[in-house]
């Protein structure tokens, strides 16, 4: 007995030493005992990633027509994304992630359920939100599409398949309906704090561009590409025409007189609302990601005193 004891110990050292040493390994955040561990606190981080990832269709819905505005700021300039074009690459991002989810269902069990959630953490909030800023504040369409499409799709199957099996294959085998149903109206929920945080942020960053008159008071001219040009200090410069019921959808109804406006100023914040927003889920998806716990064993094993209530 003894000579087996020494023989384990130095086993368990260097397994012991193995775990510690993988950062982002399984085994740091196992419990140490089921009995001694309320399961129902792993509903908060879910529930948290849940409402994070359930923002991603903010984008196209509270946002699609501020993209479509992004350099015309009070009307689509001819640079601008049209949304016919906007749709589309919004509607891929959820494909990507079914794709990859088929393709990488039985390797995302064996990356670990630690490495997928920073993993999403990190690839989730920075394509979808701050990678797509940069590519609209860039007015180019194919950076946008591989951000938001499918960097975005890559990062939205990190987290967003992998919750509902964490939960009630691990935590929850007991009830499963009752767990999942938990997370599912938490990702349902997350447009019912992205819409009002957005309009917020929307009004927060946005700046009037400069008038240059009414309709009757500018001289202007189509340029060669379809661009409104006008005379401005002797220099000819772009400009836009915005109508009151432009200035009305681009949030500048009550600030505004309808006329023409130049391009290249002023902003209507929606770059800086796509950023701060990435930042505010960047918070939510870490806070989730170092909050996971796991049970000793595979699977969650109540108290036979606790199996009965649950």
């Amino acid at each position: 007995v003894g000579a087996q004891r020494c023989a384990t110990a130095p086993s368990r050292l260097l397994a012991s030493r193995a775990r510690a040493s993988s950062f982002l390994s399984d085994d740091r955040i196992r419990v140490d005992d089921d009995t001694s561990y309320n399961r129902w606190w792993q509903l908060v981080p879910t529930c948290v990633a849940g409402v994070g990832i359930g923002t991603y269709a903010s984008v196209p819905a509270v946002l699609g027509p501020f993209v479509c505005r992004a350099q015309g700021v009070v009307a689509q300039a001819p640079t601008d994304f049209a949304m016919s074009e906007l749709l589309p690459i919004c509607t891929m991002m959820p494909l990507v992630a079914g794709v990859t989810a088929a393709t990488l269902a039985s390797q995302s069990e064996q990356f670990g359920h630690r490495r997928m959630a920073f993993l999403c953490s990190f690839v989730y909030p920075s394509a979808v939100y701050g990678l797509s800023a940069a590519a609209v504040n860039a007015h180019s369409l194919p950076a946008f599409a591989l951000s938001y499409a499918f960097l975005g799709g890559l990062g939205f199957f990190c987290g967003y398949p992998q919750l509902p099996p964490f939960l009630s294959s691990t935590w929850f085998p007991d009830r499963r309906g009752l767990a999942v149903s938990i997370y599912m109206s938490a990702f349902g929920s997350g447009m019912l704090f992205a819409v009002p945080a957005l309009q917020r942020l929307l009004a927060h960053f946005r700046s009037p561009p400069a008038r240059l008159g009414s309709f009757d008071e500018v001289v202007l001219r189509t340029g060669e590409g379809g661009e409104r040009l006008a005379v401005v200090n002797g220099v000819e410069r772009e400009v836009v025409v915005a109508t009151a019921r432009d200035l009305a959808e681009s949030g500048f109804g009550s600030s505004l007189q309808e006329g023409v406006f130049l391009l290249g100023t002023g902003s209507n914040g929606v770059c800086e609302a796509m950023a701060a927003m990435g930042g505010g889920v960047f918070v939510l998806m870490h806070f989730a990601a170092w909050s996971y716990r796991l049970p000793a064993r595979r699977v969650y094993e109540p108290a036979p005193t606790a199996r009965a209530d649950g």
